[in-house]
């Protein structure tokens, strides 16, 4: 039977200008295979340095990471990353900038198409390949960004807060898009995020981070089925255990939490 521990994270720690600034300290934890995960924490925990170090864009001070057995010393296609603020090239259409993921495959013209077209539909834009980023709203261009990381067939997309700058609407739209997309794609999720609702709405499980330095404070199973009502009463129950970890954890208000 096949390791269901897609990634493992064994006592990384992260410090920078030498060893003057610890930024982790020992955090070890597992990811499954097609699990959507979240880093939850307050700004200064050190989670999207943890993400970079899963990704591979930064070098942990000690410790491993590794994927699927292999340990991770560089970024790679099968793990990709989605930021804040889209990335998308603006020169570029929309099928152009989803193209672009393909770069380096041997893939016929048709093929890469076929593929283009299959994952603008995926993320409801199968009619807007045409458009430039700037004709879009933020939401769509979030969209088109999670096409591109999705066309290289990644076995796990990592989201440093993606959808931190959308409206409430956008955000929960894209919050079901993504639930859809994992269902549909079977790829392992990892999210950094400082939202308690949004960790609830999409996570299997929550990484609780505390800072200074930055350490895994606990770790809650969200055990409900998806999607999800944010007004029922589990789900609130999550909201309100959540919240009272920061509290005992001297977490701040900058962890938002709706009321």
């Amino acid at each position: 039977m096949a390791d269901d521990k897609l990634v493992q994270i064994d006592n990384v720690s992260k410090s920078f200008n030498g060893s003057s600034e610890q930024v982790l300290n020992n955090v070890s934890l597992h990811v499954n295979r097609n699990e959507f995960v979240s880093i939850l924490g307050e700004s200064g925990c050190g989670k999207s340095t943890l993400l970079n170090i899963i990704g591979g864009f930064e070098k942990a001070t000690a410790g491993k990471v590794h994927i699927d057995g292999n340990e991770v010393k560089k970024p790679s296609k099968n793990c990709m990353m989605l930021f804040q603020n889209y990335g998308l090239l603006p020169w570029r259409t929309v099928f152009k900038n989803v193209e672009l993921g393909l770069e380096g495959q041997k893939l016929s013209s048709a093929e890469r198409k076929d593929r283009v077209l299959n994952y603008l539909k995926l993320v409801g834009l199968e009619n807007k390949g045409q458009q430039f980023p700037h004709e879009m709203s933020g939401g769509m261009q979030q969209r088109v960004a999670i096409a591109r990381a999705l066309i290289t067939e990644p076995e796990i997309i990592l989201m440093d807060e993606p959808l931190a700058a959308l409206d409430a609407f956008n955000r929960y739209y894209l919050q079901d898009e993504l639930l859809k997309i994992q269902e549909s794609s079977n790829a392992t999720f990892v999210l950094v995020t400082h939202d308690i609702d949004e960790a609830i709405y999409l996570s299997d499980r929550i990484f609780i981070m505390s800072k200074n330095p930055g350490e895994v404070h606990r770790e809650i199973k969200i055990e409900m089925s998806k999607p999800r009502d944010r007004s029922h009463g589990n789900f609130q129950y999550y909201r309100k255990r959540i919240f009272e970890e920061f509290q005992f954890s001297g977490g701040s208000n900058t962890i938002s939490y709706h009321i």
